[in-house]
Order: structure tokens, then C-alpha cells, then sequence
């Protein structure tokens, strides 16, 4: 890979952390009027209805069938679960704190990696996973602005991303790029709609626009970051998915008028340190000689 591809896809990164974070931030201007499960059902179901479009000529009634299922399941589940809970964290706390829990997720993904993928971690990513902890529970002191629950939400939004996470790579190659994105936005609506129907709400006219932007938003985003890994490694593309907590405190504090204190800052600098310290190790046990340096 050249810089200048490298440079295009830290780019694409760094647009994808904008689009997402703006998804967020507009999904809690309305969380007081439409419930979270609602939303992210229509999220989820718009996002199907347009990639199965765009995926029909080619791929045909494959976007209708998840392969393998059970797998296909398993990871949409984890998906729904943990934008479930940051929505309902962000019913509760602000932008920014609850996308530092949900950023905890690299550190779980690297602990289950070893348990569900066979993988070694060693000591030293170890040690950053803990560090990650540490992160969350400076961010979990008590005192915090806001209310507990929610940043118990922020927590499992993590930790189900972290799942979600691993699923992914436990299901890389299976199916081409475009049918992951409609199986996983398939399944996810597909959970979601028992769900759905007992808690349904009339959707007022003023919120129309809101919701097809959050769709496109979420649409633009993944699309961004999928695309993102093609032009350089992903140990070298990942830490700049931390430029969420950048976006998210700027949305917080033009949208919401609020900014997380010092301590929560040093909470977010844990957690950023240690998934950036695992992503930099990746990349070195990535090399040929990884074996002689694992630790």
C-alpha cells in the first residue's frame, strides 16, 4: 500500500466516525418521543431495503438468506444488543461519555479472541485490556453527571459490541462485503420486529427527515469504514475509529451545551490508550516473525 492510500483510508476513517457520531447525536434529539428498539428497527430495516437494492442485480435472492445462519444470527444479535444499549445510555448521559464505553469494545473483542477464536493475546495486551478497564470504571465513578443507569447502558454497549466485534471476524470472507451489510441489517430487523410491534408509537410528521437521516448516516458510515481497510492495514486504519470521541464531544457540546469533566477525560485517555496500544501490537505480531515476538 502507497501513503497516499494510507491517507485516503485514515480519511475514510475519520468521515465515518463523523457520520456515525452524527447518527447519535440526532438519534437522542428524538429518544424522548420514539423509543430506542423503534428507531433502531427502522434503522436496520432501511438500511436492508437499500442495500438489498443495490445487491439484487448481482447477488440476487442470496440477500434474503443469511449464510451461515446460526452465525449470521449470533452477530446481529450482538449488533442489535449493543446499539440498543447506547441508545438507551444515551437517553441518560451525554454523547461523549456513552461513546467512550461503548469504545471499550476493542479491549473485549481482545480478551474473548483467545476463548472463542482460539487466538493468543500475551501479557502485554493483557495489561491494556486492564488499562481499558480502568478507563471505564474512572468513567463509572460515582458522581458522575447523569444518571447511573445510563452508564451502566454505556458499559453493555461495549461489552455486546466487543461480541459483535469478534463475530465479525470469525465470519470474514464467508459472504462478499455487500451481503454482510444486508444480512446483518436483515437480522438485526428481523430480531427486533416482535419486539417492535408491541411498542410501536405513531411517528410524528416532523420526524420523518430525522429518521431518513439517521438511516442514511448510518448507511454512509459503515459504508466508509468497510471501505476504509482497503486502502492500508487495518492495525494502521482502527485507532482512527477513536475519532468518534472527537466528533461526539463536539456534537455534545454545540447540540447539548455539555463537555465531560477532567476525570472523565482521564477515563476516555485510558481507554483510547489501551485500544491504540493493542492495535499498534496487532500490527507487530502481524509481521513474519510474530511468533518470536509474542509475549
Amino acid at each position: 500500500m502507497t501513503r497516499n492510500n494510507t491517507l485516503i483510508g485514515i480519511l475514510l476513517m475519520v468521515l465515518s466516525s463523523a457520520a456515525l457520531s452524527s447518527k447519535d447525536g440526532l438519534a437522542k434529539t428524538f429518544l424522548d418521543q420514539i423509543g430506542p428498539f423503534q428507531i433502531i428497527w427502522i434503522q436496520f430495516a432501511g438500511t436492508f431495503v437499500v442495500v438489498a437494492l443495490a445487491s439484487l442485480p448481482k447477488h440476487g435472492w442470496r440477500v434474503c438468506r443469511p449464510a451461515p445462519l446460526a452465525g449470521q444470527f449470533l452477530r446481529g444479535a450482538m449488533n442489535v444488543s449493543a446499539i440498543t444499549s447506547m441508545y438507551w445510555a444515551l437517553k441518560y448521559i451525554p454523547l461523549a461519555d456513552a461513546t467512550a464505553m461503548l469504545l471499550f469494545a476493542p479491549a473485549v473483542a481482545t480478551l474473548l479472541s483467545p476463548v472463542v477464536l482460539g487466538e493468543k493475546i500475551g501479557l502485554l495486551r493483557v495489561g491494556a485490556v486492564a488499562v481499558g478497564f480502568c478507563g471505564v470504571l474512572v468513567i463509572l465513578r460515582p458522581g458522575f453527571a447523569g444518571e447511573p443507569l445510563g452508564y451502566y447502558f454505556g458499559l453493555a454497549s461495549g461489552l455486546f459490541l466487543g461480541g459483535y466485534f469478534v463475530a465479525n471476524r470469525r465470519l470474514a470472507g464467508v459472504q462478499p462485503i455487500i451481503l454482510e451489510i444486508a444480512h446483518n441489517a436483515f437480522t438485526g430487523a428481523l430480531l427486533l420486529s416482535p419486539l417492535v410491534v408491541v411498542v410501536w408509537v405513531p411517528v410524528a410528521e416532523t420526524l420523518h427527515i430525522k429518521l431518513v437521516f439517521i438511516v442514511i448516516l448510518g448507511i454512509a458510515g459503515q459504508g466508509m469504514m468497510i471501505a476504509s481497510f482497503k486502502f492500508g492495514p487495518a492495525a494502521v486504519i482502527s485507532p482512527y475509529a477513536y475519532s468518534l470521541l472527537i466528533f461526539a464531544a463536539l456534537i455534545g457540546y454545540l447540540v447539548f451545551d455539555t463537555l465531560p469533566d477532567a476525570l472523565t477525560w482521564t477515563g476516555i485517555a485510558l481507554i483510547v490508550g489501551s485500544g491504540v496500544f493493542i492495535a499498534h501490537r496487532e500490527r507487530r505480531l502481524a509481521g513474519p516473525t510474530a511468533a518470536a515476538r509474542q509475549k
